[in-house]
This record gives structure tokens, C-alpha cells and sequence, in this order.
């Protein structure tokens, strides 16, 4: 699934520049805290920011590993997907859908021309007129 482009790297950047950005009139709002950010002087802020990513990315990322060694074991739980899935995309397989991915645009638009069936464009018909002397007379074959 494709959540991590979207709510992992989303929220590295966010933190790592609300370390920049944080201004101390906002954090005082509650009376206590005050952590204003880089801009407003407090440098230290960003090394705090950054900090905190790399403390929740480690956690996350050895949790996961220690969950995922553990499923490895239970009968029916299988880690890996058929080559099939993973050529196909997992949101699509699995899901039926692609609700995140770059390329979810194009492959509705393909699916819907598959659904509808569209042929190729072909060239239209030559038609010839036979010309009379009165206007009201004149005949269209096509040919």
C-alpha cells in the first residue's frame, strides 16, 4: 500500500519544518510552552525536530520488523504477495482501486475505454453528388 508517501514522508516534513517555522506566539497560546522555531532564534529546535523523526522512525521500523518476524509463523499468514499482485500494484489487487497512486488517473480512463468498448477511428464515407440544373434535384450516393 502506498500510505508511507503519503503520511510518512508528509509528516517527516512537517516536523522537520515546524522546527524552522515554529513561532513562539503560537506555542504560547497555552499559557506554557514556549518553543519558538529557527527563524525566531531557536536553532536548537530544528536538532529537537529532527530528533523526534529519527526517534519515531526507528521505533516504527524495528516494531514493524519484530511484528512481521512474529506473523511469519502463524499458520496462514503470508508475507508475500504472488508476483502477479506485485506487477499489478498492491491497491489494485487488493483493493480494486488505486486511491493514492501517480498513475490512478490514466488507468481509469484505460479502464474506461475498455468499458465502452471505443474502436479505432476510421475514415468517413466518400460521398458523390450529381449535379442537376435545379437546385432541388441534386442527389447524394454514397459510395
Amino acid at each position: 500500500m502506498d500510505v508511507f508517501k503519503l503520511h510518512g514522508i508528509g509528516g517527516m516534513v512537517g516536523s522537520f519544518l515546524t522546527g524552522i517555522f515554529a513561532s513562539a506566539s503560537i506555542s504560547m497560546l497555552d499559557g506554557v510552552t514556549s518553543a519558538p522555531g529557527g527563524i525566531d532564534g531557536n536553532g536548537i529546535q530544528v536538532g529537537k525536530q529532527f530528533a523526534e523523526i529519527t526517534a519515531i522512525s526507528s521505533y516504527s521500523f524495528f516494531m514493524s520488523c519484530a511484528l512481521l518476524y512474529i506473523l511469519k509463523y502463524i499458520p496462514g499468514m503470508h508475507l508475500r504477495v504472488t508476483e502477479e499482485a506485485e506487477m499489478m500494484g498492491l491497491d489494485i489487487d487488493q483493493f480494486f482501486d488505486e486511491q493514492i497512486g501517480d498513475w490512478g488517473m490514466f488507468e481509469e480512463m484505460d479502464r474506461r475505454k475498455m468499458a465502452m468498448e471505443i474502436s479505432s477511428p476510421s475514415a468517413p464515407h466518400a460521398q458523390e453528388v450529381q449535379d442537376s440544373s435545379d437546385e432541388s434535384e441534386k442527389k447524394v450516393t454514397t459510395v
